[in-house]
């Protein structure tokens, strides 16, 4: 099922039943509260730079959700494909002890906040807040992704390949710890001074959500199912938090309240969310994840969840015909499925088709 773009009473409780965690933090109380605590003197330069004044360089509040996994539709609407568009970029943009620069510690070095929110829900009594996948009484793994709104992105650090300016192999990965202090104070745009169109610092929305890893041979019918159950529990989410963004849904974070999630009044009169997922390489770094069904499982998942558009960032031209090769995937079963007349496909019967493309896991490239 693809859910209205209004708000309705089903989505209501939907929302209900699966919204675990829900909370928001003042950007510069947080950071105050919560120091960012680095152990790499790279990523402390880096944030003395995107951050001279300490807490007082935030703004902004940060809101964080937590959700417990969708059931899968048990049918695609392949009718609906041509509401999905699909692009593929060249260019794009886990803090924690490892001196190292992967795709998460570079959200939390340019939006250090993140750090600080971490800290904070470490705390948290009972809960688990930081996890993006729990176990259940069957030991079966389910995924329980993590949406932050409004978190602000205080620096760019370029990774790429540049001699010139000091970083001939790059800041990604084991690079960025052995980088020289010149080197990443080049590579480090601060965006003290950005504003967007509103006149507003330059805030980000980021997704959360756990990749399988370390796989041998062939994906299975069951991982194909867990990757996309995953990133179908996702995108969803960030459908209904962009009705909260724009208004069409209130959320109340007071304990007490009845409901965490309403319908205001005036709710009819807000604009409909346009909902943009831009994504990459999920998994098939550190993970040794196949980029071709990554991507071909991220479009599925989209279509599912009612997503408009996909901006896929493959960053390079191998990872791009990867990403071809699972875009054409995705059309053949799918939308060759829509042209010949019918308007769904059953989602169990997709999933042995994906399987049968035998698609192989990779390596872990030792970021």
């Amino acid at each position: 099922m693809t859910y209205a773009s209004r708000p309705t009473e089903e989505i209501l409780k939907l929302i209900d039943e699966h919204l675990v965690n829900h909370f928001a933090f003042p950007a510069a109380e947080l950071v105050s509260e919560h120091p960012p605590r680095w152990f790499c003197k790279n990523k402390k330069l880096v944030y003395n730079l995107s951050c001279p004044q300490g807490a007082n360089s935030f703004h902004g509040t940060l809101q964080y959700t937590r959700w417990k996994e969708f059931t899968l539709p048990e049918k695609i609407h392949v009718g609906q494909h041509n509401d999905l568009i699909v692009e593929c970029s060249d260019d794009c943009f886990q803090y924690g002890p490892p001196e190292t620069e992967n795709t998460d510690e570079s959200q939390c070095l340019e939006h250090p906040a993140l750090c600080s929110l971490r800290e904070s829900l470490s705390l948290v009594p009972f809960s688990s807040p930081t996890l993006t996948t729990v176990t259940d009484a069957q030991g079966v793994k389910l995924a329980t992704p993590i949406l932050i709104r409004g978190v602000e992105r205080r620096a760019q650090v370029k990774t790429d390949r540049n001699e010139e300016e000091g970083r001939p192999w790059g800041l990604y990965g084991n690079q960025f710890a052995i980088a020289k202090p010149e080197a990443v104070t080049k590579a480090t745009t601060v965006f003290d001074q950005r504003l967007d169109a509103r006149g507003q610092p330059y805030y980000s929305n980021i997704l959360a959500m756990e990749a399988p890893k370390y796989g041998i041979g062939y994906y299975t019918t069951h991982t194909i199912r867990r990757i996309l159950a995953t990133a179908y529990t996702g995108f969803l989410a960030a459908k209904f938090e962009s009705m909260v963004e724009l208004g069409l849904l209130s959320r109340n974070h007071d304990p007490k309240a009845d409901s965490a999630t309403t319908i205001p009044n005036d709710s009819d009169t807000k604009p409909l969310p346009i909902i943009e997922i831009h994504t990459g390489n999920w998994g098939c770094g550190a993970y040794g994840g196949n980029i071709a069904i990554m991507s071909l499982l991220q479009i599925t998942a989209a279509q599912l969840a009612g997503v408009n558009k996909l901006v896929y960032y493959a960053m390079g031209k191998t990872n791009e015909q990867q990403f071809n090769e699972g875009l054409n995937v995705y059309k053949k079963l799918v939308l060759e499925n829509g042209n010949s007349g019918e308007d769904e496909l059953d989602l169990y019967k997709f999933i042995q088709k994906v399987e049968k493309k035998k698609f192989k896991w990779g390596f872990s490239n030792g970021t």
